[in-house]
């Protein structure tokens, strides 16, 4: 019988020996992964294993040949998708632990075959592969679809780990400037709790933000505004601040700024009024990171310039930036 050989690289190192096969066995589930550990057609050092063995650097693995023909069909299908992938968005840091990238407004982060994931999973592939055989890259942290601006992935296991922990534990800062509806009068900090609301038309979650608890799911939320300018949005007062968010709940600035009565400039789904004639429905950019010391080889603070289509609207509004 033939068998293909796998050597286990860095991130590779400790891991399950199933949770390697998911990703090695795409077409195959659980179920046929660990019968064929148990009639030997899987070994690890040319030895029988069990489905929970852990595997150390430089492990090969074998697999019976057979195993990987089957899935052939959806390698083909995955090379089609990646035909289709839009450009990887500008890269504003990278190494071989973790990728920032500045996401363009309507994007999708994750879960459609055109989503950034995708994208990024595709540039690891081409570029990273060699460092695992079955680490994946993905996003560190949330960013809403019409979000713009920095966003992270995760490009090894110790980068992954690191930074979804800092991110845990609110070390690492995360800055979003906006264009608010009315006059701020000042620097301000929402304290408030947001409960997530159930789904409404097209698959859109919404969430509400409010001074108390309402169920279970409610959960603190705080986000310290700084105004940097007002301006006038056809005659009608606009404010743009910088957010600085302490925790990372679902459409915290959009939920937290409508309940103070200040919601994002054409942001609909929070009360905003509609903006016509502009390329982005509201106007919300994730420009800053301020990071930790750490050893992954990150900078203590990454940022991006606002984006021309924010500028854009600005300059309508008189608000130099």
């Amino acid at each position: 019988m033939d068998f293909k050989d796998f050597y286990a690289k860095n991130d590779d190192d400790g891991r399950r020996l199933d949770r390697i096969l998911k990703v090695l066995m795409p077409h195959s589930n659980l179920s046929e992964i660990y019968k064929a550990i148990r009639k030997g057609l899987i070994k690890i050092n040319d030895k029988k294993c069990k489905s929970d063995s852990r595997v150390s650097l430089n492990d090969k693995i074998s697999i019976a040949e057979f195993l990987l023909q089957s899935g052939k069909n959806t390698q083909d299908k995955s090379i089609i998708i990646e035909n289709k992938l839009p450009p990887l968005p500008p890269v504003v840091f990278e190494n071989e632990n973790i990728l920032i990238l500045n996401k363009p407004y309507d994007m999708t982060v994750h879960g459609q075959n055109d989503s950034l994931d995708k994208i990024v999973l595709n540039y690891y592939e081409k570029n990273h592969k060699n460092d695992s055989l079955a680490f994946k890259p993905g996003p560190v942290h949330r960013i809403d679809k019409k979000t713009s601006g920095l966003v992270v992935f995760s490009m090894s296991l110790e980068g992954a780990q690191w930074f979804s922990e800092n991110i845990r534990i609110h070390s690492i800062k995360k800055n979003y400037f906006a264009l608010l509806q009315g006059k701020l009068s000042g620097d301000c900090t929402f304290e408030d709790y947001i409960t997530n609301l159930e789904e409404e038309k097209n698959g859109f979650y919404k969430v509400e933000s409010g001074n108390h608890i309402i169920n279970k799911d409610s959960k603190a939320a705080v986000s310290h505004v700084k105004v940097l300018a007002h301006g006038k949005f056809k005659n009608q007062d606009v404010t743009f601040v910088k957010i600085n968010i302490e925790t990372g709940r679902k459409h915290q600035i959009r939920s937290q700024t409508a309940f103070h009565h200040h919601p994002l400039l054409g942001d609909t789904a929070y009360g905003g009024k509609r903006i016509e004639n502009f390329k982005q429905d509201f106007f919300l950019q994730a420009a800053e990171l301020i990071i930790p010391e750490n050893p992954l080889g990150l900078p203590p603070k990454i940022q991006i310039d606002l984006s021309d289509n924010f500028k854009e609207i600005l300059t309508y509004c008189s608000i130099k930036n």
